[in-house]
């Protein structure tokens, strides 16, 4: 049963309503109405109770701006019970409350920053999408604006795992208060400048821990299993990361303390990419190794190949579609 509130105001803007709803079934002929009516007891009627909470007078127009978005997003399969990925709703109806007053602002803004933040996210394989809600659940009430919302969700995104986004999540942070760009690492203010000098020139530095693990991260997988690499791949070394050949495929890999991704690269970017070995690895009958601490790495000894570049160093084999990216220094 939907709220008084909500109930409300479906009656009194019925006409205006409807009218969205026609034009959304000549737009996107599938769209479910069903799965709509799911979606606006759901996770419409939330919001609409959390913004009138924080502003009534607001909440008219951020609910109406919010039922059109809803329409939108059920229509192409991102929102409503028949979604293929949970992910927008969930953002919905965590950040509801916490970021009331940023919808109650812009609602377009920010339900739109929300929805393709996690939208992102869930094309990245191994990004962990809960962990960024709970974050931005505790975070999302200290910024002041959508824009900083934005900041924060790239700094929390980038520590869920999209390590592509490092330069780009700090250069946002340059914007925020030091407070908060520091709690959203979850580290004292006062550590900020130091902090983000130190993230900045070391990208396997982890402000929670002294340093990163040796075992550092692993990327990639058979196609057949969800994975990118149709074929055991073939690693260079270029500035941002490690370039991979799979076949006819090429593939980007990033990899920093807090995760690594699989992203689209050319074969033009792995021709001018290098194969320098990585002698900080030593090979014995066990795998690999780092001084005195072996590289957990499930392949055969034989045939491991390791290259190094500015981002670290590759562990790949022939036996494998994974993908052992760890720190190192050319």
């Amino acid at each position: 049963m939907l709220s008084p509130a909500l109930t409300g105001l479906l009656a009194s803007r019925r006409s205006l309503l409807n009218q969205q709803v026609a034009e959304a079934r000549r737009r996107w002929p599938t769209l479910d109405t069903a799965a709509f009516s799911v979606f606006v007891a759901q996770t419409l009627d939330p919001l609409c109770l959390a913004v009138a909470a924080v502003d009534e007078a607001a909440m008219p127009a951020a609910t109406e701006v919010a039922f059109e978005l809803g329409l939108e997003l059920v229509a192409q399969g991102l929102a409503g019970p028949a979604a293929r990925l949970p992910w927008v709703d969930a953002a919905w109806q965590q950040l509801a409350a916490p970021a009331a007053r940023l919808i109650a602002a812009a609602p377009l803004e920010t339900l739109g920053a929300l929805s393709n933040a996690v939208v992102r996210m869930h094309e990245v394989p191994g990004v962990r999408i809960d962990a960024w809600l709970q974050r931005m659940v505790a975070l999302a009430p200290r910024c002041d604006s959508t824009a900083a919302l934005r900041s924060v969700g790239a700094l929390c995104a980038w520590q869920a795992g999209m390590a592509h986004l490092r330069v780009a999540a700090l250069a946002q942070a340059d914007g925020l208060p030091a407070v908060l760009a520091a709690e959203a690492l979850g580290v004292d203010g006062a550590q900020w400048p130091s902090l983000r000098s130190r993230l900045g020139s070391e990208r396997w530095w982890h402000p929670q821990g002294a340093a990163a693990s040796a075992q550092g991260q692993t990327v990639g997988g058979f196609t057949g299993l969800g994975g990118p690499f149709a074929a055991p791949p073939e690693l260079r070394a270029s500035a941002e990361g490690f370039i991979a050949r799979s076949g006819d495929r090429h593939y980007l890999l990033i990899a920093d303390a807090f995760g690594g991704v699989v992203l689209p690269a050319s074969a033009a970017e792995f021709a001018a990419a290098r194969t320098t070995p990585a002698t900080q690895l030593s090979f014995d009958s066990q795998g690999a190794r780092i001084g005195t601490t072996t590289i957990a790495y499930a392949a055969p000894a034989d045939g491991l190949v390791a290259v190094t570049g500015p981002a670290g160093i590759a562990l790949y084999s022939p036996w494998s579609h994974h993908v052992r990216l760890l720190p190192g220094a050319a």
